[in-house]
């Protein structure tokens, strides 16, 4: 199904691929689960980012108690995310977590920054950072020059960098990616990382939605992959959960894939991929509720 995606197709995607309908499969491909990999924003945060807040702003502790028991039962949670490395740092340290994956996969960090792999594919730095790198390549130009109005640097986020330029907005991702090919930048991909609360007068878009500018194949997943293969996890010993087009892709790398179910609200053009996949599921409930949803589920496997 393409073009308009009706609600009622969406409900029943949501069904279908509910993770109480699919228990038993998750009780047959997983073996006893050792790392969780989770976007932060949408998904194990509530809005603006507080933990204890759920998506209609109530209370809760519901995401603190099911993080509690993954970490009682020696489950690593890992922050996978396009923050920069020092904000992931604060917040795994204050949730008594150590590892994480910054900026959409081009830093992975052990222990709260005792050791870093930079996951930057094939690209060459010819400055000191990865970010200045592709700043002076003149790509960052070109897309803000060619859709003003519909696309700006996500100030003061995007003000503190070391590999990925971070812009906000709203654009054709196909459309984009092809003015970058035809512009002579097709070693660089515009990464779609879903929908923020962030309005800007400067912008007329709506909604409005977060962008990484990163090397050719550097994603979310391709970082999973390399950190598996560092520390030797088979792929039925993972999962993982988002919000965004750009968490989709750790299906094919983890055990199972949840999607919180108002990341199926906010990118219904992603139903028929969801519902496709044998491996891909979506909470019942939105952010925080629905990733506790699914650390309640994987434990009692």
């Amino acid at each position: 199904m393409s073009g308009n995606v009706t609600d009622a197709y969406i409900e029943e995607v949501a069904r279908r691929k509910s993770v109480r309908e699919n228990t038993d499969w998750l009780l047959d491909n997983l073996d006893p689960v050792k790392v969780i990999y989770t976007d932060m924003d949408g998904t194990l945060v509530g809005p603006l980012g507080c933990f204890f807040r759920d998506s209609e702003w109530e209370l809760t502790l519901e995401p603190a108690r099911a993080l509690l028991a993954a970490l009682a039962r020696n489950v690593d949670v890992m922050l996978v995310s396009g923050r920069h490395k020092s904000q992931l740092r604060e917040s795994a340290r204050l949730l008594g977590l150590c590892n994480y994956i910054a900026e959409l996969g081009t830093e992975i960090v052990y222990g709260l920054g005792t050791e870093v792999l930079e996951n930057i594919g094939n690209l060459k730095k010819t400055s000191p950072s990865v970010y200045q790198t592709i700043v002076d390549t003149g790509v960052v130009d070109l897309l803000l020059d060619s859709y003003p109005r519909k696309l700006e640097m996500h100030s003061p986020w995007s003000d503190d960098r070391d590999c990925t330029p971070l812009l906000r907005g709203n654009v054709d991702l196909d459309e984009a990616l092809k003015l970058l090919n035809d512009n002579g930048f097709g070693e660089f991909d515009l990464i779609d990382n879903g929908v923020i609360p962030r309005k800007s007068p400067t912008l007329d878009v709506s909604p409005t939605r977060a962008y990484h500018l990163v090397p050719k194949g550097v994603r979310k997943d391709q970082a999973v992959i390399t950190d598996r293969e560092h520390r030797s996890l088979k792929r039925e010993e993972t999962v993982a959960v988002g919000d965004a087009e750009a968490d989709l892709g750790f299906a094919a790398v983890t055990g199972a894939f949840f999607m919180v179910r108002n990341g199926l609200a906010n990118n219904p053009h992603l139903a028929d991929e969801i519902d496709a996949a044998d491996n891909v599921f979506v909470t019942e409930a939105s952010m925080g509720l629905g990733w506790a949803e699914v650390i309640r589920t994987i434990l009692a496997l």
